[in-house]
């Protein structure tokens, strides 16, 4: 990293990480063609606070690469419109905004989907994220990853099976600083020696979350 980046910022890039990794070295600009070997076409479910961020760093990085927004999946109206005009906005990007109440219509109807970005309540996490599995799609799944240990390993299984990627959006897992202080301080040095346990705590003022 050559320079600041803001915390926002920074979520949101590496929200759309997962999305990221799938793209081929070779990928081109999504408006080069309507699709190519490499283009990647997603599906939404749950368009709130976190869909939102979500699917605009995709709109965002279609700009380079062609990952397309085919379909959006929400239970409330409003919503589930509001993002299907987002998407359709872009079209000159490739992206298309079909509604969809119901996960199961999306994922029977949208056949030329290669992944899903599952951004629902966390309990309906394992149904969504295994039913998206079963049909063959890769599956970015925002934290947490499910409510219970067992549905943990199911989602697991499930993908295993599938031979498909599953990612877990964890914020800031990946945050450089982080990443520096586990590999220099914790392992590197060894200087807290044999860790049995750790309670964290992270705090922040109401203005630094408005930045």
């Amino acid at each position: 990293m050559t320079q600041f980046i803001s915390r926002r910022d920074f979520m949101r890039t590496t929200a759309a990480a997962g999305v990221g990794l799938w793209l081929s070295p070779g990928a081109y600009a999504a408006n080069a063609s309507p699709r190519n070997k490499d283009a990647i076409h997603v599906g939404l479910v749950g368009y709130g606070a976190e869909g939102e961020v979500l699917s605009e760093s995709l709109l965002n990085i279609s700009k380079e690469s062609p990952v397309h927004l085919h379909a959006v999946c929400d239970i409330w109206e409003p919503r589930r419109t509001l993002a299907s005009r987002r998407f359709s906005s872009y079209q000159h990007y490739g992206h298309v905004g079909r509604p969809y109440a119901d996960i199961q219509d999306m994922l029977d109807t949208e056949t030329d989907l290669d992944a899903v970005i599952i951004a629902t309540p966390d309990f309906w996490h394992a149904r969504h994220t295994i039913a998206a599995l079963n049909k063959g799609l890769h599956v970015y799944c925002e934290k947490e990853m499910s409510n219970s240990l067992e549905d943990a390993r199911t989602m697991v299984t499930a993908a295993r099976e599938a031979g498909k990627l599953l990612q877990i959006g964890h914020q800031r897992r990946s945050n450089p600083r982080y990443r520096f202080a586990y590999d220099k301080v914790i392992k590197e040095t060894g200087l807290l020696g044999r860790i049995t346990t750790i309670n964290g705590q992270w705090n922040r003022s109401r203005r630094a979350c408005e930045d």
